[in-house]
């Protein structure tokens, strides 16, 4: 949750856009949505991504649009930081940028986004309805998702085989440390179940939990949810404990060389991750194909949801653009237009995929070469998108929220705040520092 100050929001009219297809060859059986509105026009965009990853996608709104991109390219929290200098200013934003689905309500509120309603009617039916959820702040929608917020557990199949274990029959987190009790046991210690930081759990599965039981820190009102009165609250804890002091766990950080090795060699089991670690798999496990097998988040208790929502980036158009059908241009071929997003985006680039188009793309359909039993990996990610039920509300509030919970969730990891302590401790600081109820 990555919010900031509020500053008065800047509403602009857009012509009506005209949907025609393009005349070009198309891999994707879904029709073109690109439009030749804006020819000749130049935009400004901001994103994090390398002008050679952007390189095909602007070559194509080039091509299809005939709308030129200028790419300037910053890190992740420098995008945010700029947009948040050049709001306040009142010049400098870009025509576009990309930036995180949780900072809406921020960008919002300081005025730097335009709300795209109205532009984004016309193509409401190509992502599910999960996506424009995510996009809606106030009942206006200020953004389209650039990738895929689902994530699942990535099991190495071979290493389950071993130990006889079928991981479609993990439906829980009870089932997943039973697995892992297993593992530990008959591996002698020598395989993990999954990788564990030295304090708590990884951050998708907090998350993951967390979401299943709708455990809320602030609601979209900027209501104080958290305290010791919280059922969710109290499941959570009792859940996050649980796994935590199961042992199953492999001591180690991710994003280092232990957890790239085991991602080689088979030492963890189970990675569970958003739906892009299928990348990581190919470029640091180039060898294991055929090894791998992918499954929803394991639920809190029978029949509960498997489908948490990490994030996503998101394609917006800046409030001060004189370019709006330009922009529009570079957010569809970006996320929606089938050529743009799966035949560049997901083919060429391995972006996570957010359109109902991929789920009759043969591409998507057929069995991924990474993954057992002919599994059609693409297929099974992008239902886990559509699959989401919830998703975690944001206010302006939410990433001070967000810093004053962690900072009481770390000392509950080491002991030093009882359940109690955690949960009120965080209330009383939310209402203080934040002025909220």
């Amino acid at each position: 949750m990555d919010i900031r100050p509020r500053l008065l929001c800047l509403a602009l009219l857009v012509s009506t856009l005209i949907i025609a297809p393009i005349s070009m060859a198309q891999d994707s059986t879904a029709p073109s949505i690109m439009t030749r509105n804006a020819e000749g026009q130049t935009i400004t965009a901001w994103g994090w991504d390398t002008p050679e990853f952007n390189k095909p996608i602007l070559d194509y709104i080039q091509e299809a649009a005939g709308v030129t991109v200028d790419d300037v390219t910053y890190s992740n929290a420098d995008v945010f930081n700029n947009i948040t200098v050049a709001a306040a200013a009142g010049v400098g934003l870009p025509d576009v940028f990309k930036g995180g689905s949780t900072a809406i309500p921020a960008l919002v509120e300081m005025g730097a986004v335009m709300d795209i309603t109205d532009l984004v009617e016309p193509y409401m039916d190509l992502l599910p309805q999960v996506g424009w959820d995510m996009m809606t702040y106030e009942g206006r929608i200020w953004g389209v998702p650039a990738n895929s917020p689902a994530g699942g557990v990535f099991w190495r199949y071979s290493t389950l085989e071993q130990y006889g274990i079928d991981p479609t029959t993990i439906e829980t987190w009870d089932d997943f440390i039973a697995a892992g009790e297993k593992i530990e046991s008959e591996s002698g210690g020598t395989v993990g179940m999954l990788q564990m930081p030295a304090v708590g759990l990884p951050t998708e599965i907090l998350w993951s939990i967390q979401q299943g039981y709708k455990a809320q820190v602030i609601g979209e009102n900027d209501t104080v949810m958290i305290g010791p009165d919280s059922t969710e609250w109290q499941q959570t804890l009792a859940l996050w404990r649980k796994l935590r002091d199961s042992g199953v766990g492999t001591e180690m950080d991710a994003w280092t060389q232990p957890w790239y090795t085991a991602i080689q060699d088979g030492s963890i089991a189970a990675f569970p991750i958003g739906t892009w670690f299928v990348e990581t798999i190919k470029q640091q496990a180039p060898d294991s194909q055929g090894e791998w097998y992918f499954t929803p988040m394991p639920a809190n208790e029978a029949g509960g949801s498997r489908y948490p929502s990490f994030g996503s980036a998101t394609a917006f158009i800046s409030a001060t653009t004189e370019h709006p059908e330009a922009a529009m241009e570079w957010v569809k071929a970006w996320t929606m237009d089938p050529h743009g997003a799966l035949d560049i985006g997901l083919k060429e680039l391995g972006i996570s995929v957010i359109s109902n188009a991929a789920l009759t793309d043969p591409y998507v359909t057929a069995p991924h070469e990474f993954f057992a039993n002919d599994q059609a990996y693409w297929y099974d990610a992008t239902e886990s998108f559509a699959n989401i039920p919830y998703v975690p509300p944001t206010t302006v509030h939410s990433a001070e929220a967000n810093d004053i919970f962690n900072r009481h969730l770390e000392q509950w990891w080491l002991g030093n705040e009882t359940d109690e302590q955690f949960l009120q401790g965080t209330a009383d600081e939310l209402r203080s520092s934040l002025g909220i109820e």
